[in-house]
């Protein structure tokens, strides 16, 4: 595996871990409001919005880091599955380039 590839891993694990504990601090804020006051509430959303702020960081950071293209391994993929598919991969040419 390409670092390229393992970094935009660890980032979109990263991404999806912030946005699970933003929801789970925000239904914490909504369930302790009642009980334990504003104040409380008012700190789980706080928190919450900083776990929001790390996803989009981390979000930011993939875009650049993330593979592109051929350079990624995906062309491989591709590649094996139309190879799987028609048995060859070449690209077939239109009516028109064929003579």
């Amino acid at each position: 595996m390409h670092p390229r590839t393992a970094w935009h891993r660890v980032l979109v694990t990263a991404v999806v871990a912030f946005l699970v504990i933003a929801a789970v601090l925000y239904a914490a804020s909504v369930f302790l409001a009642p009980a334990d006051g504003r104040n409380t509430a008012g700190l789980f959303v706080g928190w919450a919005m900083f776990a929001v702020l790390g996803a989009i960081a981390a979000g930011i950071v993939d875009f650049f880091v993330r593979p592109l293209g051929g350079r990624s391994g995906d062309a491989d993929v591709m590649a094996a599955a139309e190879e799987a598919r028609t048995g060859s991969t070449r690209v077939q040419q239109g009516r028109a380039g064929a003579r």
